[in-house]
């Protein structure tokens, strides 16, 4: 059973009577974090419904819900104010820790993007690592190729050659996937 599914049966069981109601997001605040819900029982609308437990809050995890989508909203005590419970469907997911500087999380449909998003997007390690092996490949190549050299008497080749030995002796060891990988961040 999805969530709408379910709003709609316990909007159908009386909910409003229970300290909360049923109904669909008519518009949406992101700024302030409040939408406007149209109760299914047909009641006045629900203006400034909070979409979290402190509207003047900046922290904590936020559910954005797309307009049109249906909602729960629980209700204090007497009624005066309600707070977003329950969506069915959701036009983005906001995530802040307090005191943490760079922890913050948005998730719609553009993507995630974590800490503000100023180191642009993660790197792809399979497609890094894949890249990086061409370049080594290129590299081994060239060293072997100034190794198996032969320099040609009377020519300064043989300066050349013990200039660059040790430097092209030894081969680049190919990058590995944990080599380019954050393992706390996962693409």
């Amino acid at each position: 059973m999805n969530i709408a599914t379910m709003i709609k049966q316990i909007a159908s069981q009386g909910g409003s009577g229970m300290g909360f109601a049923v109904g669909t997001v008519t518009a949406v605040d992101k700024a302030a974090r409040t939408v406007d819900v149209q109760p299914l029982t047909e009641d006045a609308p629900l203006l400034g419904v909070n979409l979290q437990a402190n509207q003047e809050s900046t922290v904590g995890v936020v559910q954005i819900p797309r307009e049109g989508s249906f909602v729960m909203v629980g209700f204090v005590q007497d009624g005066a104010a309600g707070m977003v419970l329950l969506c069915d469907d959701i036009e983005e997911a906001q995530v802040v820790i307090k005191d943490v500087k760079t922890a913050s999380m948005v998730v719609n449909e553009d993507g995630i993007v974590m800490n503000g998003g100023e180191l642009h997007g993660l790197v792809k390690v399979e497609a890094m690592t894949k890249r990086l092996n061409l370049i080594e490949d290129d590299i081994n190549k060239l060293k072997q190729a100034i190794t198996s050299w032969t320099p040609v008497p009377q020519d300064g080749g043989a300066a050349l050659k013990s200039g660059v030995a040790s430097w092209a002796g030894s081969q680049l060891v190919k990058t590995k996937v944990k080599d380019t990988e954050n393992e706390r961040v996962k693409q």
